[in-house]
């Protein structure tokens, strides 16, 4: 019997010119920057990328590593099938919709994997479809579905009532809807990689309807306040049976979008400050901006919602004009960052590593481990956390810690 192959790591590695070009274009880089992280010349990546020469197989692992792709796909003959598919509702030129970052990417996959797990596990415990998931047509009252979907996941009216900080409200909401069978996960990195954050610009969340396995991600690099409400709005996209990529309330214009983030945008508004109470406290027309702005600030300590989602609610009840509506919200969106840092907070490792997988789907993978009809690395996969850090969760989900 012969001896197996030994590839040395400088023995050259014949690649696709083609998915070199695809991998670095999808990570954003152009070739003096993909050559500086090599340790090679820019000329040098053209070559590769013309097919005259071949990065060496060590070089090959750098540049998997560099551009977030695994080390087969550059030996493909063409590149794979995207997360494509998925609609795209973000505000972008339509040569750019539907494209995705390798990051929003990578947390697209995850997602469906660990739904695809969800679903199947929910199936064989006899778990009852959720009726809820697509109920309404987007032409239906945003009233009538923001009072099914409070009634529903039985949240108070309004939702915030009696709550002192924005955290209550964002953990009450989400509390609420993963006992109605929803997987929320929040997360503002790559899985478990602190070092490669997601974008806030491309993306605040997306949502994956399904009848057994409803999934809601969103993007923890936002204001607490923001993940507020594109927590609303992504449940309005169950509702509705609307899947896909949301950027609610990104742009200076927000009602520039399509007619379903439109739908979207009112249920969650309503469904967050119901426009009865809300008129009984807005019952001024403001036409200098910045008091508007001031008042939009006490209503949204009121509320425990955004300043924004304040006053697109002022506008659309007819409490402000269009003008002082428009100026009031460029100067809250300036505001924004700084807001960001203000609302944001910090947890203890084992609640982090929760709320990046969903409670509700820690609990059902752990179930299944606890009944011996799930492998313990099976399990710390579909998590994305390796056995050691697996079996202490588990061990705090025994004890009723976790």
């Amino acid at each position: 019997m012969s001896s197996p192959e030994i590839v040395s790591s400088s023995s050259r590695a014949k690649i696709t010119p083609a998915l070199l070009i695809w991998a670095r274009e999808r990570a954003g880089l152009d070739q003096t920057k993909v050559a500086k992280k090599v340790g090679v010349k820019p000329e040098v990546i053209q070559s590769w990328e013309r097919g005259e020469s071949a990065p060496t197989f060590r070089q090959l692992e750098k540049l998997a590593n560099i551009l977030h792709v695994p080390f087969g796909y550059l030996f493909l003959s063409h590149p794979p099938q995207s997360v494509a598919n998925l609609p795209d509702f973000r505000r972008l030129p339509k040569s750019e919709l539907g494209r995705f970052s390798p990051e929003l990417e990578t947390v697209l996959n995850d997602a469906k994997r660990k739904q695809a797990w969800l679903r199947e596990w929910r199936i064989e415990e006899s778990f009852p479809p959720l009726s809820f998931i697509g109920r309404f047509s987007p032409s239906v009252s945003p009233d009538i579905i923001a009072q099914d979907i409070r009634r529903e996941l039985s949240l108070p009216f309004p939702t915030a009532y009696r709550l002192k900080t924005w955290r209550d409200h964002l953990n009450q909401l989400v509390t609420h809807a993963e006992r109605a069978g929803i997987v929320i996960i929040r997360n503002g990195v790559v899985l478990s990689d602190n070092h490669r954050p997601l974008n806030l610009e491309e993306f605040r969340g997306f949502n994956l309807p399904d009848a057994y396995a409803p999934l809601i991600f969103i993007n923890a690099q936002d204001s607490i306040a923001g993940q507020i409400f594109t927590l609303a709005h992504e449940l309005a996209h169950l509702w509705i049976g609307q899947g896909g990529v949301s950027n609610p309330l990104s742009t200076l214009d927000p009602t520039d979008v399509s007619d379903i983030e439109q739908v979207c945008n009112r249920i969650a508004a309503e469904l967050l400050v119901p426009s009865p109470i809300f008129l009984e406290k807005w019952s001024y027309h403001f036409l200098d901006p910045s008091d508007a702005l001031d008042y939009a600030q006490r209503l949204a300590k009121d509320f425990k919602v955004s300043v924004l989602v304040i006053l697109l609610r002022a506008y659309e009840l007819r409490r402000l004009n269009e003008d002082t509506f428009r100026r009031a919200y460029q100067q809250a969106q300036e505001a924004i960052p700084k807001l960001a840092e203000e609302t944001k907070g910090r947890a203890n490792y084992f609640s982090t590593w929760q709320a990046r997988n969903s409670k509700v789907l820690v609990e059902e993978v752990f179930s299944a481990l606890q009944q011996g009809r799930a492998l313990y690395l099976e399990a710390a996969r579909l998590l994305n956390t390796n056995l050691a850090t697996l079996e202490k969760a588990f061990r705090r989900y025994q004890q009723g810690r976790l």
